[in-house]
């Protein structure tokens, strides 16, 4: 092996082992029981590292799955699926199971990113101490930990966007033929896509305007980015053949339209100096200033050290036209992430060009603070250029500068309070660690579990049960409140009001309509989460607790699938058009029909309705007393509302 490669495996090995030691010591003894990540994101990964294995070795279509969103399915092109990672890392999976194999992933990207940073970075310096410092810039940068802090996969794999620099870089050069350009960056850009089709995206954004800014600031360049456009069109096409499942998929599912609001996707000015919470020196003592920027904005944070350095750079070979050009790459990266408006201190200034963006097709549902990743990647290798390029007071190279910025950016990986490191411990109810789901689920039933979607942990059980069951859920795509739903399934008002409904939920009757239009078989409740109640899931049949989870129908009874429960959906079609005024003091409250009081209409009742003066919350005036309820032919429900009158 050539000595170079030698070098260059141990520098990776040196990565992986600083990401385990920020990252990976709290997931020992057990690596799978635990998730890097904070929350319900990481579960989203367990799922899609158990389903492409689970697919492939079952003869299943991976690209569109049934076993969540039933029945009708979603399309895993518009989801943060992850099918690359889950792929490459399927052997594992298959021996040690998804949550163990998503830790591994999830521990290898920062290193992964930093490594090709670095050989990026070696390229254009030659320079083992700049490089290593360029690499770790970029590998463990602010933005990269936040994606850690939330088990982040699809946006914390983004090894091939140095490498995509790297072969533009040599074809500028003259260092690859128009061929060469074309294979090697198609098969980048077919990974990224495998890998994630937002920074797919974002990535050919980038290179355009890069190939824009050398042409503007490298005259004696021009000829070469004039010839390279031919190949980079070429590598798009072999990029789109090399993923074309997942491109088809992508295409057939195409949404139109902007789901995303731009309005809270930019960062603060400010995000490039004050630290954020996560990092170890200054996150939590200025946590009463950053907590004024939007989170997203966190990985702007370059720290002083870097600032000062790229500054330093710009400002003595600022006569250079590829400083030029680098230093305006990084000022119109940083142009985009701070998104439509400039923000200072959280407060508004001016309008940014980034607001033109938010009128282009698919462009309007780029995240500007996403392209954090392209601040860094135009910092990185500035920060390796100056270092090369500088002769230190001490040594050969400049060492108190590079040391500052790495010791800014070290994550507080010792907190447990606040925004920490610490993994997320999934709840695993014996009901599905054992064979008693064996034992009381048929085959390929479909289950409605609660906590429902998003809110829990059923997408972890799935996976880690093979795929025995499916789930009338939602969790793969965020549902949207206000804007228009991603898929079918959650474009239903009752799982619309399952993940949303602030004073009510769902009644028993509205449920039964939901499993009548999902074919849901049984329910199932987690013991302790308290809806429904063991008293409510009696509507449902004989109710069993079984491991920690309550299963209504009880095992062995026949699903509600053998019942016929259309007349509920056409109660819930009728109650879905009214409310019920719920009185809170001498105020109503309306809550649609379909639903019953909680939340902060929690123990509120009816409104009365009183002969003469209509429905309202005050007492029934001297003389006036109860006769039944009101009816329908006075406006209202009927059944509902106590009538009184003299």
């Amino acid at each position: 092996m050539p000595r170079r490669w030698k070098m260059d495996l141990i520098v990776l090995a040196g990565y992986a082992a600083v990401s385990f030691a920020y990252f990976g010591w709290r997931l020992l003894p057990h690596p799978g029981r635990v998730l890097i990540g904070y929350g319900h994101d990481p579960e989203i990964y367990v799922w899609s590292f158990g389903w492409w294995p689970h697919a492939i070795g079952s003869w299943t279509n991976p690209f569109y799955s049934h076993a969540l969103y039933a029945p009708s399915g979603v399309n895993l092109a518009w989801t943060l699926s992850v099918p690359g990672l889950a792929l490459a890392f399927s052997p594992l999976t298959v021996l040690f199971g998804p949550a163990a194999a998503v830790n591994v992933a999830a521990l290898l990207m920062p290193a992964l990113c930093a490594w090709t940073a670095y050989l990026l970075c070696r390229y254009l310096t030659g320079s083992i101490w700049a490089s290593l410092v360029g690499g770790y810039l970029f590998g463990f940068s602010t933005f990269v930990l936040r994606q850690e802090i939330f088990g982040n996969l699809p946006v914390d794999d983004l090894f091939l966007l140095p490498l995509a620099v790297l072969v533009v870089v040599r074809f500028i050069r003259g260092e690859l033929t128009p061929r060469g350009l074309a294979c090697r960056l198609g098969l980048v850009l077919a990974g990224q896509l495998w890998l994630s089709t937002e920074f797919a995206l974002s990535l050919t954004i980038a290179l355009v305007l890069a190939l824009l800014l050398v042409f503007a600031f490298v005259p004696a360049l021009r000829p070469r980015v004039r010839a390279a456009v031919a190949p980079v069109a070429a590598s798009y096409a072999l990029g789109a053949v090399f993923a074309a499942p997942l491109v088809a998929y992508a295409l057939i599912g195409f949404h139109t339209g902007a789901f995303i609001d731009q309005r809270y996707s930019g960062a603060d000015l400010l995000d490039l100096v004050v630290p954020v919470p996560g990092i170890g020196l200054g996150g939590s003592t200025f946590e009463s200033l950053s907590q004024n920027f939007h989170s997203g904005g966190a990985g702007l944070y370059l720290g002083l050290p870097v600032l000062a350095m790229i500054a330093l750079y710009a400002i003595r070979r600022w006569n250079a036209p590829v400083t030029r050009f680098l230093v305006a790459a990084f000022v119109v990266a940083v142009l985009i992430v701070l998104g439509t408006q400039l923000q200072v201190n959280g407060h508004d200034v001016i309008p940014l060009p980034w607001d033109l963006a938010t009128h282009i097709p698919v462009v309007d549902n780029a995240l500007p603070f996403r392209f954090a990743a392209y601040v860094w990647l135009a910092a990185a290798p500035i920060v390796a250029l100056w270092i090369a390029g500088t002769r230190g007071r001490v040594y050969a190279r400049p060492y108190l500068l590079p040391v500052l910025a790495v010791a800014a950016l070290v994550p507080s990986v010792w907190r447990t309070t606040g925004t920490t490191y610490v993994p997320t411990h999934p709840q695993r109810p014996a009901f599905f660690t054992s064979d008693q789901i064996r034992r009381c689920i048929p085959q390929r039933e479909t289950l409605a579990i609660f906590p429902f979607g998003f809110g829990g942990d059923s997408m972890v059980w799935q996976a880690e049960n093979d795929f025995r069951f499916d789930l009338a859920a939602d969790g793969l795509q965020a549902p949207t409140r206000y804007a228009k739903p991603l898929n079918s399934f959650d474009a239903d008002p009752i799982v619309h009001d399952i993940n949303f409904a602030e004073l009510g939920r769902p009644t028993m009757d509205t449920l039964l309509a939901f499993a009548s239009e999902h074919r849901v078989d049984r329910f199932l409740v987690q013991q302790g989460t308290g809806y429904p109640s063991p008293t409510q899931l009696r509507r449902f049949g004989r109710v069993q607790l079984v491991g920690g989870m309550y299963v209504a129908p009880a095992c062995g009874d026949p699903p509600l699938t053998t019942r016929n429960l259309t007349p509920y959906v056409t109660a819930y079609q009728h109650a879905a058009h009214s409310n019920i005024a719920y009185c809170a003091g001498s105020n109503f409250l309306t809550v649609p029909a379909s639903l019953y009081p909680s939340g902060g209409a929690a123990g509120t009742t009816p409104a009365n309705m009183v002969e003469g003066q209509g429905l309202t919350c005050l007492a029934p005036p001297a003389g006036y007393t109860r006769h039944g309820f009101a009816t329908a032919d006075m406006g209202v429900p009927p059944g509902v509302y106590p009538l009184y009158s003299k």
